[in-house]
């Protein structure tokens, strides 16, 4: 692996509620958000003023079955990592939130009403 000096890998296990402390995860789980991908990662990494540089192809050590990828994140104020994978667990929840309910959404316009009828009526 090359070496990041000024930057931190993020994996998206660290910040997945699914995954235990065991397969990888570094927050609580009432701060992570669930299905965490790298595109997510990124997306929440760049909304809080992050430039970040995306390894799609990569699989975490810890769960190599799990989500592919990782994100290195500039981090030019010298954050400890801790208190980045925080920064970036709300941006995080925020984006899965609205995944969640665009999911939502959709399946209920999928989903037509029914006309309720009169019974007896011939």
């Amino acid at each position: 692996m090359r070496p990041h000096k000024g930057r931190v890998i993020v994996w998206p296990a660290y910040l997945d509620s699914e995954l235990p402390r065991s397969k990888g995860r570094r927050i609580p789980s009432n701060l992570a958000a669930p299905n965490v991908t790298v595109d997510i990662l990124r997306a929440a990494a760049v909304s809080a003023g992050f430039e970040v540089e995306v390894e799609p192809n990569k699989r975490y050590p810890r769960n190599w079955t799990g989500n592919p990828g990782y994100v290195v994140v500039d981090n030019p104020s010298g954050h400890k990592k801790k208190r980045l994978l925080l920064m970036l667990a709300k941006g995080v929840r925020r984006l899965v939130a609205q995944r969640e309910a665009a999911r939502l959404a959709a399946e209920k316009k999928g989903k037509k009403k029914k006309k309720k009828g009169r019974k007896g009526r011939a």
